[in-house]
């Protein structure tokens, strides 16, 4: 069950990171705790381009400033982070939206590159979109097999 184990790895990546705190003297915890609030509007608004000076100005810090203390709180750069929210949702639709085209689920998720979705889609999963469809509908027909036979 990969596809079970990748989900739940993610979910429980970002529940990690959203409650862990780092072991530094010199944290301050008022600005990760900032950090740590907006992780979940963040994560709603993944599919929209990544604008910066917009979280930055929620917490009332500089873009530079933004980034390290991103960096600090979560152990990623903001881009990793929302790269990976696009992933689960983009594995999520693929699994769930049949009727979506690969192209439609990156235009969805945010990329408005095919083919630039299709390579971090490969780096992050080690199998193309389509493939990760395929895999799991194999799997899918697989198990309904075994339960008409049982």
């Amino acid at each position: 069950h990969l596809l079970q184990l990748s989900t739940l790895t993610y979910t429980f990546l970002m529940e990690f990171i959203t409650n862990a705190s780092p072991k530094s003297s010199d944290r301050r915890p008022e600005l990760d705790d900032r950090i740590q609030t907006l992780l979940p509007s963040m994560q709603r608004r993944s599919c929209e381009p990544l604008e910066l000076d917009y979280w930055a100005d929620q917490i009332g810090v500089s873009t530079y400033y933004f980034c390290r203390l991103f960096k600090r709180a979560t152990q990623m750069t903001p881009m990793q982070f929302i790269t990976l929210c696009r992933l689960q949702l983009s594995k999520q639709w693929l699994m769930d939206k049949k009727e979506m085209t690969i192209k439609e689920i990156a235009l969805k998720a945010g990329y408005p590159s095919i083919s630039y979705f299709n390579k971090r889609f490969l780096e992050q999963e080690g199998m193309t979109p389509t493939e990760y469809r395929m895999l799991y509908d194999s799997r899918q027909d697989r198990e309904e097999y075994r339960r008409v036979l049982l």
